[in-house]
């Protein structure tokens, strides 16, 4: 037993100790008034018993308190009929009602947060299978734009494209923030060319980028890294997404990737910049929160998701994630990716 415990229990009996000290102390009187030759005996006689009672009265409720929170400790973790009638025994009848009350509280808890789980889990199921379902029809919409892109204009081509990946995009985010929110994600660990996989990105977003007239400048080499790279495809997507979406109408817009290796930090890294419109200095510590979308006017019909399934894949896969922006005078992000050797 802890020291703190045999204080907890001292400070609950004090006033038991005090009433028993006050009546020592008013027989120590009545013994010195009628046995003055004995007084000294009977004084210590007393003394003696006290302490003792003291000693093992505080034994008897250290046993009764480890008996009760055996019995609190069960009863809260599982709030049974018999864990109930067991707290009752060991606190005495007199909080029976208060008990009852709670182990009903309680059940009735248990019961709907199992209820909310269930619903939760075939929420889940539902969403993981309308994401797969959704997907063949984007997949036939893909095949047309590229089999009948000769026989539409280019306007209609440009917009339906726009918003086929849109949708793409969209269904990706609802994709990772369900498997996100799993109790254990599964990673594929692979090496890959960091050039590569920022190529395959943008190539998807090819048709996006000739519409906003948008131009890659590219100083990447060849990096080997260890990551997922579905999930970095899904990292590089929404950051070039953002990059497009907020670009800068009145000048000639860029995206700049550049590769390099952090000799403080001991990782690789790679820069995306652009000219784009920014984001303003108070919105900046907050933009891979949750539903953050700004103060930004053109930002109204954002998400705030992108950003935040960056940093947490991010945080997954162990990618530091470093920001920097003057509002009008575009964006930059730099991912810094840990060094591992591949046996």
């Amino acid at each position: 037993m802890k020291p703190t415990d045999w204080l907890n229990i001292l400070k609950e009996s004090q006033p038991w100790i005090i009433l028993l000290c006050i009546s020592d102390a008013f027989f120590i009187f009545l013994a010195w008034v009628a046995y003055p030759e004995t007084f000294r005996l009977l004084v210590g006689i007393m003394i003696t018993f006290s302490f003792t009672v003291i000693v093992l009265g505080m034994i008897l409720a250290w046993k009764r308190q480890e008996k009760q929170d055996r019995a609190f400790y069960d009863f809260f973790r599982e709030p049974s009929q018999e864990h109930e009638s067991e707290l009752i025994k060991s606190i005495g009848k007199l909080h029976k009602e208060k008990v009852n009350y709670l182990g009903n509280t309680l059940r009735r808890l248990n019961d709907q947060l199992d209820k909310a789980k269930l619903q939760t889990i075939d929420y889940e199921e539902f969403i993981e299978s309308w994401v797969h379902e959704i997907k063949a029809p984007i997949s036939l919409v893909t095949l047309i734009l590229e089999n009948r892109k000769e026989e539409m204009s280019e306007l209609v081509y440009q917009r339906i494209e726009h918003a086929r990946i849109n949708i793409s995009d969209n269904v990706e985010q609802i994709l990772f923030y369900a498997r996100l929110q799993a109790d254990h994600v599964d990673y594929r660990l692979e090496r890959i060319s960091l050039s590569n996989c920022c190529e395959e990105a943008l190539f998807e977003l090819q048709a996006l980028l000739d519409e906003k007239e948008v131009s890659i400048v590219s100083q990447m080499k060849d990096v080997p890294i260890v990551s997922d790279k579905k999930a970095l495809q899904f990292i590089f997507t929404q950051i070039f997404v953002n990059a497009i979406k907020y670009s800068n109408e009145e000048i000639d817009r860029f995206i700049w990737l550049k590769t390099g290796f952090d000799s403080i930090m001991k990782r690789h890294y790679l820069r995306i910049s652009d000219n784009g419109i920014g984001v303003l200095k108070s919105d900046l510590p907050f933009i891979f929160d949750k539903g953050f979308t700004g103060d930004n006017p053109s930002k109204k019909q954002s998400t705030g998701i992108g950003l935040y399934l960056v940093k947490k894949l991010c945080d997954e896969l162990q990618i530091e994630i470093e920001v920097e922006s003057e509002y009008g005078d575009g964006f930059s992000i730099q991912l810094q990716f840990p060094l591992v050797e591949v046996q």
